[in-house]
């Protein structure tokens, strides 16, 4: 097996907001058009790497950000970002690198704003080159696919070398590609009365052995402990539903079925209502999930049998339902996430330039729209070593914001280090001028940031000082209490002027 080892160039392609693209971020502003539209999440390119900790090192960077135009503003849109690459071999051998960058998903203005006729850049954007010694050619590329729940590209907790595609059949605890599926379909017909009826399979199993897939994406357990699945039916429909057991199999004598009016089964059970008996079919797991692989093929080509299974493990595993693989419509589809991937070969003391191009899409925000792009630098780490970066951004807008702190130039601005920076890169793009907060706190402390640092400064000396006054004033008091119940305690019993206690001889 392949070591996936951290060589990672600049991320690819460029993520904003810094969310994925739920439906939940779209809400009505008062022009009818959403205040928020997600972009494309994406991060890091990361080189595969069999023999070790990657030796290749990045001599120096180029990153540039094309942005002549912007999303949702015409009929055409062209803008994209190019991160080149001067990498060098100082080892005696030659070094073969499969490398992965995130096409992510698409953008949540994509799909309605081209159906309006708004012209997006796809699969023909994407480009790849690598010069050596003078010949330049294009990299052959290819497309590949993997599960994402949260339809964002988010490293997790296992981080992004878990996340890459894989060029072998992914085992869990429980799943395995020669694991043994039964089939139970039963050919059911609801009452008319009604709204919704709910069909019931219950059955005995140890769950750590067996597990039940169905359609209808409902799985759990009866009070009494038993197993149970639902399929949802309406009032007069009559359909075949159909349960996999994966695993050890239950009997199909130990098997109970009923028919519950609305949806649940801890409602009145239907007596006497149409159902034939089930029928059997065994396959292997692997087949099982091929067989529910989708035809559909994209512009980026379709899924492959492996990253289709992977997809569907990863999705049962992470505790979804199997609904998102069996209904006809096939919802899994919109959870893949979308890689691009090429090969490089790196003679052995050589040295070539590596340069990947991928449409911009950023996130939009506000009646009068800001367009945020955000940049992942930090997974440039992982590779032997980093020389400086050089990043432009060639625009005729404004950048009214930037965690890095650019220079205008002619025909956009420019940020150059002789080293990675720090942090990563965010900045946004906004039509008309407005006031920069540009700061990068590993590299320059701006005059805003100076002013927060001085006002904190004061408010805690203000604070300590308060503070001090206080506890004066408190020990103060207590001293002069104590000096009075002193005297208090020593005059006891005394006459005025000094003389004899009465009951003194």
């Amino acid at each position: 097996m392949k070591h996936k080892l951290g060589a990672m160039l600049l991320a690819l392609p460029v993520t904003a907001g810094g969310m994925a693209l739920l439906p939940e971020r779209l809400s009505a502003s008062a022009n009818s058009a959403p205040a928020y539209w997600s972009g494309t999440d994406g991060s890091g390119v990361v080189a595969v790497y069999d023999g070790g900790s990657c030796p290749v090192e990045v001599r120096s960077e180029t990153l540039t950000f094309r942005i002549p135009d912007l999303p949702l503003d015409g009929e055409g849109y062209r803008s994209d970002v190019t991160a080149e690459y001067v990498l060098f071999n100082p080892t005696q051998e030659d070094v073969s690198l499969t490398l992965f960058f995130p096409v992510g998903f698409r953008p949540d203005y994509y799909d309605s704003n081209a159906n309006g006729g708004v012209q997006f850049p796809g699969a023909e954007a994407f480009a790849v080159t690598v010069a050596s010694q003078n010949v330049q050619r294009e990299a052959d590329i290819s497309f590949r696919y993997t599960y994402s729940g949260s339809r964002s590209f988010d490293f997790g907790d296992a981080g992004v070398l878990a996340a890459l595609p894989s060029d072998e059949y992914l085992e869990t605890a429980f799943y395995r590609r020669d694991m043994r599926v039964t089939g139970y379909t039963y050919r059911l017909k609801a009452p008319s009365e009604g709204d919704y009826y709910t069909f019931c399979f219950m059955y005995d199993c140890n769950p750590l052995k067996t597990r039940v897939i169905c359609a209808s994406g409902v799985t759990g357990t009866t009070p009494d402990g038993r197993g149970i699945a639902y399929a949802y039916l309406r009032a007069g429909e009559e359909r075949e539903v159909s349960f996999y057991a994966v695993g050890q199999q239950p009997e199909l004598s130990d098997i109970r079925t009923k028919l519950c009016v609305g949806r649940g089964s801890t409602a009145e059970t239907v007596e006497n209502f149409s159902q034939a008996k089930a029928s059997e079919s065994s396959l292997r797991f692997e087949d099982f999930v091929e067989n529910a692989r989708s035809a559909f093929v994209s512009e980026y080509g379709g899924v492959s049998r492996m990253d289709w299974y992977n997809a569907v493990v990863s999705m049962l595993a992470d505790g979804e339902s199997g609904m998102l693989f069996l209904d006809e419509g096939r919802p899994l589809l919109d959870y893949l996430m979308l890689w691009c991937e090429y090969s490089l070969d790196i003679p052995a003391r050589g040295t070539l330039v590596n340069a990947v191009t991928a449409p911009l899409y950023p996130g939009i925000e506000g009646p009068r729209p800001d367009y945020t792009y955000e940049y992942l630098l930090s997974p440039a780490l992982y590779w032997a070593d980093f020389g400086d970066i050089t990043i432009r951004v060639e625009t005729p807008y404004h950048l009214s914001g930037s965690s890095l702190s650019f220079t205008q130039e002619d025909g956009g601005y420019v940020f150059t280090k002789d080293s990675l920076p720090m942090c990563d890169l965010s900045f946004t793009i906004s039509k008309s001028a407005g006031t920069a907060m540009i700061y990068d706190p590993y590299d320059v402390v701006s005059p805003p940031f100076v002013t927060a640092l001085i006002l904190l400064g004061v408010v805690i000396f203000i604070a300590a000082a308060v503070i001090a006054a206080v506890l004066l004033v408190q020990r103060r008091s207590r001293r002069q209490l104590t000096e009075q119940l002193s005297r208090g305690r020593a005059q006891v019993g005394r006459l005025p002027g000094g003389g004899h206690d009465r009951n003194e001889p």
